[in-house]
């Protein structure tokens, strides 16, 4: 009986922090009726530097643990762990010695749990792996933790940039079946492979589709499809595939995307071999997935809103450490995604209490450097909704902007209290004229386009790049095929907008002096954003319309496709792509430094070595604007 109370009080404890919280009751008091509870006075050791494993993962239940690393002539402390906290880890998921001393730092009240009991119930809970590969137990980097404080920061500052590192091979050769085979058989030769994945292939060698354990959980152990049955019946028939030899982070954000944990790896565009998400997890590094998954299961909008900040201290590193534009504004941007995923979401539950079901489908879209992807740091909001058109009378169609309207600003609010401002010139969908069905929009941008003057010119360079972020797909598709046709049948349109994205001459004066602010609040301060960055997104749109290139919008993709487009005018495009990156990354950081949007630059506080590089950066915005004068004849639009 005193046993039983004892794994009671255990599990009661151990139940209150991750990943523990993943536990159901009964699995949470198995392990603790096998946990040994050990004390520790000051100074004693837990474990030493490379001491083989104790075959215990240990939990601080009174008292604190500092995890030390002894150097060749002094101890760094790397970590404290209190009450709550995990160590030992990197034994377990190793088997290897251990790489830290476990020192007590006060007297320490610690549980140990036996890895044989635990290990099994971390490889059957994603989220119990996902803790472990996100590096959230003591000695491992902390990139969640809601009381960073508290924690003495230890960086390997390889480890994110590792996520750059090629993949060189796959975990094994691929194994495959006949979509034909029965669920049984697919079953026993994934158990004698120890694969958590199967392709599927036909006898000409084609991809059929994927099964993986999670189809043979759902379908086949639940008793709605017969273990006799073909494997085609629980197969899911699109196969994500990627080459071998991309980045690590590259995997990692097409299983972010996708949602998914498998992808068939290719070589010359046959299929050798499966990478899984629990196979990125393996090389114990530092990432933002963990992140990402704790925004999508945030219980409270506070908690949302906590873990955002957070993930500005790892865009910030990103940043720092020279990682690629491209990665760092795309996790930046999937991160900003899942927040307002979350927060619609949230707005839409409240709305469905309140005001009943959506009436019609609907579609949020970002706009600007959001709608770009290109948004490192939190700055104001520009959003609209197009919604589906509504037939009936006025009041009926008032009736669903309303709904919308209502709905829109919940979200603006939230958004706000997120840290993303409100738009000073109110370019959100909480203004009416910015929430509007699918054939408002339409006329909005044929008048645009067939009237452009300056107001039309200049909405259209905010609005052209939108981008879908929640809702339906198929109202973004029928708007982009009729911009894509208004802007056929007007081609003189471009003309102008491309005279618009010349309005901001070079940066640099006669004398290659800096181009700055000469009053005002930001007098003798440089503006990246309008005499730099915008020339170049400008100058990418207009170039973009031209092609018919409609479902990219990110500047720098742009610039790349353009290359491909007009080989003889390669080399400018991909210099034009790397100065946008480069301004890119000097802006964020000075945001970052000051607190603020990073706008505006105050030319003595960069580095010569930096002056010199931004200097080079308008070069291509100099040729291309040259380029454009000719093209399209500016001469005679005055």
């Amino acid at each position: 009986m005193a046993g039983n109370v004892i794994a009671s009080r255990i599990a009661d404890f151990l139940k209150k922090y991750p990943p523990f919280t993943a536990l159901s009751k009964e699995e949470l008091y198995t392990i603790s009726v096998e946990v040994v509870v050990n004390h520790f006075e000051p100074g004693d050791y837990v474990f030493r530097q490379g001491e083989e494993g104790k075959g215990y993962l240990f939990v601080v239940k009174e008292g604190a643990i500092h995890l030390e690393r002894q150097e060749a002539d002094a101890v760094v402390l790397v970590d404290i762990c209190d009450e709550g906290d995990l160590f030992g880890v990197r034994a377990m998921l190793s088997g290897k010695p251990y790489v830290f001393h476990g020192r007590s730092a006060e007297e320490s009240l610690i549980y140990a749990i036996p890895i044989a009991y635990f290990k099994p119930l971390m490889e059957s809970h994603s989220q119990i792996a996902m803790f472990f590969a996100a590096g959230l137990a003591g000695g491992q980097a902390n990139v969640l933790d809601a009381n960073v404080a508290k924690r003495i920061p230890y960086q390997d500052s390889g480890a994110l940039l590792n996520w750059n590192r090629p993949l060189e091979k796959t975990h094994g050769a691929l194994v495959w079946m006949s979509p034909d085979e029965s669920i049984k058989q697919v079953a026993i030769t994934m158990s004698d492979k120890r694969i958590g994945s199967m392709v599927l292939r036909h006898s000409t060698g084609d991809i059929a589709g994927i099964v993986t354990d999670t189809d043979f959980r759902e379908k086949v152990s639940t008793g709605k499809v017969s273990i006799e049955a073909p494997v085609k019946e629980i197969m899911s028939g699109e196969v994500i595939t990627m080459p071998l030899g991309q980045p690590l982070s590259s995997y990692l954000l097409k299983m972010l995307r996708y949602k998914i944990r498998h992808i068939c790896i290719t070589a010359d565009r046959e299929p050798v071999g499966m990478l899984s998400e629990r196979d990125l997890m393996a090389a114990h590094q530092n990432h933002p997935v963990t992140l990402v998954y704790a925004m999508e299961e945030a219980a409270t909008f506070q908690r949302l809103i906590d873990l955002r900040n957070q993930a500005d201290d790892l865009i910030r590193f990103y940043l720092e450490q020279q990682v690629s534009i491209s990665l760092t504004a795309s996790l930046t941007t999937h991160i900003n995604d899942v927040i307002i995923h979350r927060v619609i979401d949230m707005a839409l539950q409240e709305m469905q209490e309140n005001s009943g079901p959506q009436p019609v489908g609907f579609s949020w879209v970002c706009l600007g450097s959001e709608g770009r992807s290109e948004q490192l740091i939190r700055t104001d909001q520009d959003n609209a909704i197009i919604y589906e058109d509504v037939e009936g009378s006025t009041a009926d169609k008032e009736k669903v902007q309303q709904y919308f309207l209502e709905l829109a600003g919940k979200v603006n609010q939230m958004l706000a209290e997120a840290g993303f401002e409100y738009c000073p010139a109110d370019m959100m969908a909480g203004n009416p004229k910015w929430c509007q069905p699918l054939s408002e929009w339409k006329k909005y941008f044929s008048g645009w386009i067939r009237q452009p003057q300056e107001k039309a010119l200049m909405l259209s360079t905010i609005f052209f790049d939108y981008r879908r972020v929640y809702g339906s797909e198929v109202l973004i598709t029928q708007l982009k095929d009729h911009l894509k046709k208004e802007i056929n049948e007007e081609r003189i349109f471009l003309n102008f907008l491309a005279k618009n994205a010349l309005k901001n001459p070079p940066p640099l004066s006669f004398f290659k002096n800096f181009v700055v602010e000469r009053s005002g609040e930001h007098q003798h301060e440089f503006d990246i954003k309008a005499r730099a960055m915008m020339p170049l997104v400008d100058i990418a749109r207009v170039l973009s319309l031209e092609t018919g290139q409609l479902d990219e919008m990110n500047t720098v993709a742009r610039y790349h496709l353009l290359a491909k487009e007009e080989p003889k005018r390669q080399e400018l495009y991909h210099a034009a792509a790397d100065s946008y990156e480069y301004l890119m990354r000097i802006r964020a950081l000075n945001g970052f430094i000051h607190h603020d949007s990073g706008r505006f630059i105050t030319i003595e506080s960069l580095g010569k070595l930096d002056r010199q590089i931004l200097r080079n950066t308008f070069e291509p915005i100099y040729q291309l604007q040259q380029m454009l004068e000719l093209r399209y004849q500016l001469s005679y639009f005055n």
